[in-house]
């Protein structure tokens, strides 16, 4: 399962906030209120005509990240002029890039614009340790303060456009695979990408992926995890993953956890196979997943649900009975097509041997 890429900081951060004179854009920068380690963020924005120029730097520990949106109003009010942006960033930092507003978006020449700012987990928007807005009045552009990067959006595409040669490429999934690097590496999502209940249906304006048949268990949540076209002579593997700070942590899931990943609702998944824990970036990771093999062509739904026997920690979260993440649910549905060279493939009878005999 995807529950983030992670850390927030557990000190509680204050904002000092360094107002400009009308023209020139805003600077905030948190202050630790404890000693001790912590994720600050310096903020220098300027809004210009059709786009954003987002100077950030400052310290990150290591599962932190920067989020920014821009608003057309002051004090992050108004309407959404981009997307949410993730801008993946670690230890001491200076990132800047230029971002394109939505498409037909313009600010006016004198108006105000704002961005809200956050600190938060990898991937996870909504656990934030540090909020903040700046304003700036547009008044003319600037160019980028540092060597320029690119955000990614939420749901993993990669998003900003950059004015200088130098750039920092980052993978557009955040979604690990069991067997090493992301899967669909390169794919970016649609901007109006849908969370899908049940099968996806039909083959048009579905890619054919770079991991095809490599599927996320929970990938109607994440618009980048689509699994696209699968042909029956790919080898189907459902997967789903959990970390942790420690490997202690990771062995107290694995010891309370209960997965019910169901065809449909109805018939369980054929030999599930537990990774050994694995040291990625900094938290240690555990991979489930179950080999299909070739499937027969048809619609396949997976329900994904997690609850755990006793009330356990991931060192950022706690998860079970008595906590806000009594449960986990999700799933995932994609058609399994024709192998378009029309190879001949031996496929799984799987589930309708089981259905069948019911």
């Amino acid at each position: 399962m995807l529950k983030k890429s992670i850390l927030l900081l557990t000190l509680l951060l204050m904002l000092l906030v360094f107002n400009f004179a009308p023209g020139l854009a805003q600077t905030a920068t948190p202050v630790p209120t404890q000693t001790g380690a912590s994720s600050t963020v310096t903020i220098f924005m300027v809004i210009c005509d059709v786009q954003v120029v987002m100077n950030l730097t400052g310290t990150m520990l290591t599962g932190d990240d920067v989020y920014y949106q821009v608003y057309n109003g002051a004090g992050g009010t108004g309407t959404a002029i981009t997307g949410l942006r993730r801008v993946n960033v670690g230890g001491v930092f200076a990132f800047s890039e230029t971002a394109a507003y939505n498409t037909g978006t313009t600010v006016a020449a004198g108006a105000t614009a704002s961005a809200i700012v956050t600190i938060a987990r990898e991937s996870n928007s909504a656990n934030t340790s540090y909020t903040t807005t700046v304003n700036d009045l547009q008044d003319g552009c600037a160019a980028p303060q540092n060597a320029a990067g690119t955000s990614q959006a939420v749901d993993g595409s990669a998003g900003g456009t950059t004015t200088t040669a130098a750039t920092t490429t980052t993978s557009t999934s955040p979604i690990r695979s069991p067997f090493g690097g992301f899967i669909n590496p390169n794919y970016v999502p649609p901007d109006d990408a849908l969370v899908v209940i049940g099968a996806r249906t039909g083959e048009n304006n579905l890619p054919r992926q770079e991991t095809p048949g490599i599927i996320f268990a929970e990938c109607n949540q994440y618009p980048v995890a689509l699994p696209g076209i699968v042909y029956d002579s790919d080898d189907v593997i459902l997967f789903w993953s959990w970390f942790a700070n420690t490997e202690a942590q990771v062995q107290d899931h694995i010891a309370a956890v209960n997965y019910a990943v169901l065809y449909y609702d109805r018939v369980t998944l054929p030999n599930i196979t537990i990774t050994p824990i694995q040291l990625i970036d900094g938290n240690y990771w555990v991979f489930y997943y179950s080999r299909l093999g070739n499937l027969r062509p048809g619609r396949y739904f997976f329900n994904f649900k997690t609850s755990w026997d006793i009330a356990i920690s991931d060192g950022y979260d706690d998860y079970g009975p008595g906590t806000a993440n009594q449960r986990i649910e999700g799933g995932c549905g994609f058609d399994v097509v024709r192998d378009i060279a029309n190879r001949e493939v031996s496929t799984n009878p799987w589930p309708y041997n089981i259905i069948g005999n019911r």
